[in-house]
């Protein structure tokens, strides 16, 4: 069956945020099963720690109605954010599927004044977290 969506949103109307203790965590996590999240970052620049390590690379495709050629086409189209945002150069959106066991995530960076589907190399790279919420369809 086909999910059909008009528009997407990033909402910041997460309550008591993604990090909150939850006691009653079985029905927390039925709750919120198909809660996409994103987390919006500002480039910092090269890390003065470099690593090495095993990157997770982005996904293309977490599902039907979000792919990465869809919301790149989305996000150069119109403001997505229900808070007053304007990208800067570099800064980084990442979409995650709401399965937190095998985190999968969509990747974007704003260059030369439109996104682009990429990511940074986390041990490379220093990113700053500058918002974060939910995805919303309506």
């Amino acid at each position: 069956m086909c999910e059909k969506v008009n528009e997407i949103k990033f909402c910041t109307c997460i309550t008591n945020g993604l990090n909150t203790i939850i006691h009653n965590k079985k029905k927390e996590e039925k709750k919120n099963k198909n809660k996409y999240t994103w987390t919006l970052y500002k480039y910092v620049g090269l890390t003065q720690y470099p690593m090495d390590g095993m990157l997770i690379y982005p996904e293309d495709v977490l599902s039907e109605a979000l792919t990465a050629e869809k919301m790149v086409e989305e996000l150069n189209r119109r403001n997505c954010f229900d808070f007053n945002y304007n990208p800067n150069e570099g800064d980084n959106l990442q979409i995650y599927n709401p399965d937190k066991y095998t985190r999968k995530y969509l990747s974007f960076i704003y260059r030369g004044g439109k996104w682009e589907v990429d990511s940074y190399n986390r041990f490379t790279y220093d990113i700053e977290k500058i918002n974060y919420g939910k995805v919303e369809f309506e």
